[in-house]
């Protein structure tokens, strides 16, 4: 018989690392940052823009310091710079 987990709500620390947002782009605009997103999900890769909404709002006003950061699950992020690394090697032989 197994123990009673006396918190069943509570996840293990290993479970949250792994669930952890991860950044895998800098993107300079938000149109940029949404087109990784959707690429991302079409090979079934849940991919968020942090501080998307502050961008909506502000447009090309305010710059991202760094760039608009694509996020991923710590999980998915070596598929997703897989993904976006052949993704840039095709847009360099096309360009």
């Amino acid at each position: 018989m197994e123990p009673l987990d006396r918190n069943p709500n509570s996840t293990s620390q290993d479970t949250e690392a792994v669930l952890t947002p991860t950044t895998v782009s800098h993107c300079p605009t938000l149109n940029e940052a949404q087109m990784l997103v959707s690429l991302l999900a079409s090979f079934g890769i849940e991919a968020r823009i942090e501080g998307e909404n502050y961008f909506r709002m502000l447009g090309s006003m305010v710059p991202g310091i760094d760039g608009i950061r694509v996020q991923v699950r710590q999980v998915d992020a070596e598929a997703a710079l897989e993904i976006l690394s052949q993704g840039s090697e095709r847009m360099t032989m096309e360009g």
